[in-house]
């Protein structure tokens, strides 16, 4: 399995249109992808970030994603963010929801 992480800083007073493009926007065309299993994001207004962490069970479904997805979301979600988000992706080690375990 597989983790995106996602951080950027939200534009001042942009937190309510990043929450509900996410939940109305994003979020549902990410329960489109195949591979596809979570998204968890967090918000700290007093510092304007944001991150996010997408969970996918294979490598190819995240790489698919970004390549044929994220561009758009990237573009739609332009107007809450500062400048471009920083990106990582990594495969997981260890959960105790998704009953991972490092080999």
């Amino acid at each position: 399995m597989y983790a995106r992480f996602v951080t950027g800083h939200i534009k001042p007073g942009k937190f309510e249109l990043a929450t509900q493009m996410l939940e109305k926007k994003v979020i549902p065309l990410l329960k489109e992808q195949p591979g596809f299993r979570d998204e968890v994001s967090f918000f700290d207004k007093e510092k304007n970030e944001a991150f996010a962490i997408s969970f996918w069970d294979q490598k190819l479904d995240l790489e698919n994603y970004e390549r044929d997805i994220y561009p758009k979301v990237k573009d739609e979600m332009a107007v809450a963010f500062e400048e471009l988000p920083m990106i990582r992706n990594c495969e997981i080690a260890n959960s105790t929801w998704y009953k991972i375990h490092a080999v």
